[in-house]
């Protein structure tokens, strides 16, 4: 796992601005702030081969754990709709309605479990935390797999969506504690991955693994449930003794000093490294991500692409399906657009941290995925063009997946403080959870191949929340900057004190918001 520590240290160094700020030759900010001073030291002594050193040991120790974490936890999206071509739903005696209401269940526990989730995070740490909702998303996929009746199904989801709901915004908000503005976006590609390749990886499961069915009397889609949910269990039991703490409470592989530069890193870096910002825990600071404009934009952002991709992610196999294809072709044939999405979500990610071009990484990507949307409503009624319907799923997937990563981490950029991040992830990921109720809804069965209302829902949202508002947020940044780059920094401090410029956080004038 290699990265490009060089430019990643170049742009820190552009990010901390690092040197002392006189006033009147007499008061200087570090006598302001003593802690910068030490981070000052600490930048000088952490730079060029240490500091590519510290940051190959962090990236070997952190992102793999929480690459494989998060796949099994995602596992499921993918699994559910394999479960139906293999006969969940009749076993289940569901109709299409109660299967759609099923799959929309989960959203609801799973938005709303997502900010209670990360602030146990936030004060227990990941080690405490995340394991237990990995047992619990085991145990629950197990126990979907012995489900035989609609009342067993919906509980189940519930349980599932509450479980599932703190693994992403914990791994993301985990991830900003080790890793600078110019590191946060590959990083987070790189563990979203897992749930992207998950999607590949369950169908290709479920292929296998569906040619049991019929063993000892059970259906193949239970053999899918049982085994992918033991598998998940036990990885979670030994995550409790070996997954990686926030810096601060990592005990062995990091030296002190080193412990103590990346906790002012993470002070100092997010907003422009001109501030600090607290990082102890504190309820009125996630209160404030309510209030944040800068958070309801990007979660609108967010809720758009979700309906978008959920509905999509849920429903490939029975697209795929629906192009001619038998139910365990269309199992194998759902992962190549995930493969591809892939390459796509490392790529946007490298570009993201390399150029810090955030609104880029999100209207572009959308712009590739609507041309795939765009390409199966043209394509997927016409039995002659099989291939061209099957290219526009990969596109389509390629553009999708990339706006995940690209829009939690541009929401941890623009906020400041460890909690309030904590919470304004949790909050965009609340509405992205949110995305996946009508998501489960849009493409009918009864609509079937040409399936409008998805299609169409998709095309619309993805237009007007990916492409135009994205776009507008990134004027609307530009504006504050400029109106915040015509204060010196002398003024600000002759006006605020350290200590109230650290309360206001990202709305402080040295604040500088990532667009």
């Amino acid at each position: 796992m290699t990265f490009d520590h060089g430019h990643e240290h170049e742009h820190e160094g552009k990010d901390e601005k690092v040197q002392s700020h006189s006033y009147g030759g007499e008061v200087t900010l570090n006598d302001i702030d003593p802690e910068y001073q030490e981070y000052v030291q600490l930048n000088e002594e952490f730079s060029g081969e240490a500091l590519k050193k510290l940051t190959r040991k962090i990236d070997w120790r952190v992102i793999p754990q929480l690459i494989f974490m998060y796949m099994l936890s995602y596992i499921d999206r993918g699994n559910v709709g394999n479960a139906r071509l293999f006969g969940a739903q009749t076993d289940t005696k569901l109709s299409n309605t109660d299967w759609n209401i099923g799959l929309s269940l989960l959203f609801i526990t799973f938005g709303f479990g997502g900010l209670p989730s990360n602030i146990l995070v936030k004060k227990f740490g990941p080690k405490k935390v995340l394991p237990v909702l990995l047992t619990g998303i085991g145990a629950c996929l197990i126990g979907a797999g012995a489900s035989h009746n609609r009342a067993q199904w919906f509980a189940l989801r519930l349980l599932l969506g509450l479980f599932e709901a703190g693994m992403y915004p914990g791994c993301t908000y985990t991830l900003t504690t080790w890793y600078t503005p110019a590191q946060i976006h590959s990083r987070t590609t790189i563990y979203y991955l897992g749930g992207v390749l998950s999607g590949a990886i369950s169908g290709l499961l479920a292929y296998g693994i569906g040619q049991m069915d019929g063993r000892a009397g059970q259906r193949g889609w239970r053999y899918i449930y049982w085994i992918e949910g033991a598998i998940t269990f036990t990885v979670g039991i030994i995550a409790m003794f070996t997954l990686q703490e926030t810096p601060q409470k990592t005990k062995k592989w990091l030296s002190e000093r080193e412990k103590r530069f990346l906790a002012l890193r993470s002070k100092y870096m997010y907003g422009g490294g001109r501030m600090g910002s607290k990082d102890e825990f504190s309820l009125k600071d996630a209160l404030k991500a309510l209030k944040s404009e800068h958070v309801w934009i990007l979660s609108f952002c967010f809720i758009c692409n979700t309906i978008a991709l959920y509905g999509f992610s849920l429903s490939l196999p029975t697209i795929v399906k629906n192009m001619g294809f038998t139910a365990a072709n269309a199992q194998a044939l759902s992962a190549p657009p995930y493969v591809f999405a892939a390459f796509c979500v490392v790529a946007s990610g490298l570009f993201s941290d390399r150029y810090r071009m955030r609104a880029a990484t999100v209207v572009f990507p959308s712009i590739v995925g609507f041309i795939g949307v765009l390409i199966c409503v043209l394509t997927v009624k016409h039995k002659h063009l099989v291939a061209l319907s099957y290219v526009g799923t990969c596109i389509a997937a390629g553009g999708l997946y990339c706006l995940t990563p690209a829009l939690t981490v541009w929401t941890g950029l623009n906020t400041a403080g460890q909690t309030k991040r904590a919470a304004a992830i949790s909050i965009s990921f609340l509405f992205a959870a949110i995305g996946g109720i009508p998501g489960s809804y849009i493409y009918l069965a009864k609509e079937a191949p040409g399936y409008p209302t998805g299609f169409g829902v998709s095309l619309g949202l993805m237009g007007l929340g990916n492409i135009v508002v994205p776009s507008l947020y990134w004027v609307y940044c530009g504006w504050i900057n400029k109106k915040r780059e015509r204060l010196t920094i002398e003024e600000v401090h002759e006006k605020y004190s350290q200590e109230e410029l650290e309360e206001m956080g990202d709305l402080s004038p040295l604040y500088r918001y990532e667009r």
